[in-house]
């Protein structure tokens, strides 16, 4: 084999993995954008979820400060037993 030959088989070569590389590269680009879309999209959810979490334990708060605001005013706060207090 001559050393035209030899070089115009690396060549092709190298053009070959030249384009697996681009080929990679942009299955890559693309894996990495849906991750990113996806954690986006999780983080957003959590977020949300987190809130209205947040805001359910407060108007639960609310409503329990409110119970209890009104049973003393009533004088009968230690006739109704608590039902968030743990049990023995």
């Amino acid at each position: 084999m001559g050393i035209s030959k030899e070089l115009s088989v690396l060549r092709k070569s190298m053009e070959e993995l030249t384009l697996e590389l681009r080929e990679t590269n942009l299955a890559m680009r693309e894996s990495l954008n849906l991750m990113s879309d996806t954690i986006k999209d999780l983080s957003e959810s959590f977020s949300k979820t987190l809130k209205d979490m947040v805001t359910t334990m407060r108007d639960m708060k609310i409503q329990i400060d409110i119970r209890d605001t009104v049973l003393k005013s009533l004088g009968i706060d230690g006739v109704i037993p608590d039902l968030f207090k743990k049990r023995k």
